[in-house]
This record gives structure tokens, sequence and C-alpha cells, in this order.
């Protein structure tokens, strides 16, 4: 069981990496972009993978990391809370029978799933908020990310696994009433 539930975690983890991959690299760009900041690309930078953006000073590269550190942790953020309003609304487990029934009249019962899937989508993207508040809080003490950052991170991503062990909660209690 253990190793199949590594297995799911490995298995869920593929679709937030790759969105704040693309989060931070879409959130360099566009703030050099739209602020009118001058940047360079090198190919071959990360393991001859993923480019390098390099610029010609220091206050233009923190401009443009802060901005896309908040694209980054905004993309986690988002893609949490979405799993998140699944995990209340949509659980299979305690879904309420008017909304039940009303996906049934219109033909979208695939978006109620079981606890499996929804707390190791939830669990995966929580690691990845937490991940990146860690990353934020020492870019702060690097004195890289502004502290506002930080401390918004902090608060949501706190919140976000707040929510979350309420409905981990709700869940333990409906599995003793059942037993």
């Amino acid at each position: 069981m253990i190793n199949k539930s590594i297995i799911k975690l490995i298995d869920e983890a593929i679709l937030p990496a790759m969105s704040l991959v693309v989060a931070k690299m879409l959130g360099i760009l566009l703030s050099a972009y739209f602020l009118n900041i001058p940047f360079e690309i090198k190919s071959r930078a990360l393991l001859g993978i993923l480019p390098a953006v390099s610029f010609a000073n220091a206050p233009n590269y923190i401009t443009a990391e802060n901005y896309s550190n908040l694209a980054m942790f905004l993309v986690a953020a988002l893609g949490t809370t979405v799993i998140l309003i699944r995990v209340h609304f949509f659980h299979e487990s305690h879904i309420h029978p008017n909304l039940q029934a009303k996906l049934a009249s219109l033909n979208l019962e695939s978006i109620i799933a079981p606890s499996y899937h929804l707390y190791h989508q939830a669990l995966i993207w929580l690691i990845f908020v937490w991940m990146i508040v860690g990353f934020l809080v020492v870019s702060t003490l690097l004195k890289i990310t502004y502290p506002q950052i930080s401390i918004l991170a902090f608060i949501l991503a706190a919140n976000l696994s707040w929510i979350f062990a309420i409905d981990v909660e709700k869940e333990i209690e409906i599995t003793r009433s059942v037993q």
C-alpha cells in the first residue's frame, strides 16, 4: 500500500512541477517585457535543458525575480485552491445529495472523485506551496525577495493547509461513524 501511495504521489507531482516551472519562466519573461527590463537569454544553462536569463544589473534582476516568484506562488496557490474546492465539494464520501443529483442531471458525475485520488493531489500541491514558501523566506533573508511576498505566501499557505486539515478531519469522522 505504501509503495502504491508513493507511486501515486510521484505521478500526481508531474503536473504541479511543470506548472511551476512554466510560471517561473513566464514570470521572468513577462516582467522583463512589461517593465522594459533588458535581459539576455543564453542556451544550455541548466543541464542543457532550460535556458538561462541574465540581466544587466542586480536591481533589474531583483525586480524580475520578485514578479516571477509571485507568479510561481500564485500558480501554486491557485492549483491548490482548485484541488481543495474539489476536495470540499466533489468528494465522493461527503458530497451533498442535491449537488450529486444536479451533477448527474448534467452528466458531470465524473468530477466526483474518491479520497485516495483527491488527497494525493491536495498533498502534492500543498507540499509545493510550502516548498515555495521556504524558498521565498530564504530569498527574503538573502534580500532578493520582498518580505511582503513571503508574508503573503506564508499566510495563504497556512490557510490552505488549515482548509485541507478540516476536510481530513471531516473524512476521519465519516469513516469512524461508518465503522
